[in-house]
């Protein structure tokens, strides 16, 4: 009885240690968006993936609603998501499909006041870094046009080194956007940068039964945390750059079916 009572003890623990939990306050609005990527400049391939913005009074996140799915079953349901994701990627498939999709990175912006914490997995590992919410400097140029059947209004900015474009309506009075594109005086519902090698996209907006604006993790274990967004961007360059991505996935999967082409495949 002593040792059953230990296992469910250790069980529940490490399932609490498997989340960071943190809600903040109610949401106001939700915004949902797809983003594209473009993954190979010079074969003109991209990727796209559901994006979600939930906007409260004082905070925001932005996030992969997919993996976020997928790494809640991961926690709550195994079975199930082995079975999803052998389904997905059957033996002898020369492609990897990701159950969750492709997009990887969450950014939860002013939960702790004036911080902006990111955190994102690559090539298996998780990492998070919390660095001030800066937001961009914008100019509001004449162009208009209508997203979703609101009036919007064209803004540029010059922000971590890109041009941004971005469409933002005053008939919604929200200074958010997607990704750290914020600070208009209306809710962004559309940007891509010069390059349109990143494009959002609104394609709905909704106010019932939202859950809180906070930070939900589900994960394995305490994600790494570089001391500063300059040491995390060292990481990215050293694992999809430098080329140790490839040898992490096969590490990771244990066999070389994985494609790394667009430095993010990966299963968690």
């Amino acid at each position: 009885m002593r040792y059953l009572s230990l296992c469910l003890s250790l069980f529940v623990a490490l399932n609490m240690a498997a989340q960071i939990i943190k809600d903040k306050e109610p949401a106001i609005l939700e915004v949902h968006y797809i983003k594209t990527s473009v993954a190979d400049t010079l074969k003109k391939q991209s990727d796209s993936d559901p994006m979600t913005l939930r906007i409260g009074k004082t905070s925001a996140m932005f996030y992969p609603p997919k993996r976020m799915w997928v790494d809640s079953l991961l926690q709550t349901n195994f079975e199930l998501h082995e079975k999803l994701y052998r389904e997905m990627n059957p033996p002898g498939q020369s492609e990897y499909k990701s159950l969750g999709g492709l997009e990887r990175e969450y950014l939860f912006r002013n939960i702790n006041d004036g911080e902006t914490m990111v955190y994102r997995v690559i090539a298996g590992e998780h990492y998070s870094y919390t660095e001030p919410t800066e937001m961009p400097v914008w100019q509001i140029l004449s162009e208009t046009k209508e997203v979703l059947g609101y009036s919007c209004q064209l803004a540029s900015c010059d922000f971590r080194g890109r041009r941004w474009y971005a469409w933002f309506s005053t008939d919604i009075p929200i200074n958010e956007g997607p990704w750290k594109l914020f600070g208009l005086p209306g809710l962004v519902l559309e940007a891509y940068d010069s390059k349109k090698h990143y494009t959002y996209k609104a394609v709905g907006l909704y106010t019932k039964n939202l859950h809180p604006v906070g930070i939900r993790l589900y994960v394995r274990h305490q994600p790494y945390r570089p001391k500063s967004r300059q040491e995390f961007l060292q990481k990215m360059y050293k694992e999809y750059i430098l080329g140790h991505f490839a040898a992490s996935m096969s590490a990771l999967h244990g066999n070389g079916s994985q494609k790394a082409h667009t430095g993010k495949d990966t299963r968690t």
